[in-house]
């Protein structure tokens, strides 16, 4: 076994402690919401590894993040997103970095849900793995897609976060949706990272937030205070846009008349 193969066992080791004994489920935080997300900030307690596993191979417990809370927003139009994502904990060892997707996960989805086409592991016990129908690279799902997600016939994941792809997700209730990666900022060792001027079109978005240092079961942190800041800038409008490049052509031109002049 190699290093990084035992410091990833020891990190799964201690998350199936600690997210699984919370049982917790996925949970939304608003951030367009000006009452729960007042100037669009909300925070949540988040481990300082949880994102960095959504990079390995085995994929990231959900319970990882901030106990399966996310955060999402809604668009009406097409606009400029900057998000900041800040260590508001008194130890300074958060390490932030969040992924980006667009769509939402079902209210309640939790990972290895039964109603998950891409579900690695069957419902009841003794819960044996067994191979999603699309994972094959052959057969579509119900929407026409190839899965491109994961093999669940040949690899045991420790969950279904995905930091770096698209991930799907599902509830007890049979609701279940996937979520297209867009983009991330990585962590950097700072307190805070920040996506700036990212152009969305309207609709609902997602964003997965948690440390990303490399841990084991002594140095894995919980409990760590972490802030969300969502700004949004409007587009303007192509008609806008049109007086705002006349206004600066003209500004141009009277510029040359003076230097001829």
């Amino acid at each position: 076994m190699t290093a990084r193969q035992a410091l990833t066992a020891a990190v799964a080791a201690v998350i199936w402690g600690l997210g699984h004994s919370a049982l917790a489920h996925v949970e939304y935080k608003d951030l367009s919401d000006p009452i729960t997300s007042p100037g669009g900030v909300n925070g949540a307690a988040f481990s300082n590894y949880g994102w960095l596993l959504g990079t390995t191979p085995t994929l990231g417990d959900s319970h990882a993040l901030a106990e399966g809370v996310f955060f999402k927003f809604h668009l009406a139009d097409a606009a400029l997103v900057s998000i900041t994502f800040s260590d508001a904990s008194s130890t300074a060892a958060l390490n932030p970095a969040f992924s980006l997707y667009r769509g939402l996960l079902p209210d309640d989805a939790h990972d290895d849900a039964p109603a998950d086409p891409l579900n690695p592991k069957s419902a009841a016990p003794p819960f044996a793995k067994i191979p999603s129908p699309v994972d094959n690279g052959v057969t579509a799902d119900a929407f026409g897609r190839v899965s491109p997600f994961r093999d669940t016939e040949h690899v045991d994941f420790a969950g279904q976060f995905d930091a770096l792809h698209s991930w799907s997700m599902a509830n007890a209730s049979g609701d279940w949706s996937v979520i297209e990666y867009l983009t991330h900022v990585a962590p950097t060792g700072g307190t805070s990272v920040s996506l700036s001027n990212y152009l969305l079109a309207a609709g609902d978005y997602t964003i997965a937030a948690a440390g990303g240092s490399a841990c084991d079961g002594l140095s894995c942190l919980t409990n760590l205070d972490g802030t969300l800041h969502l700004t949004v800038t409007a587009v303007p409008e192509p008609g806008v846009l049109w007086l705002l490049a006349a206004g600066l052509g003209l500004l141009a031109m009277q510029a040359r008349r003076r230097r001829v002049e």
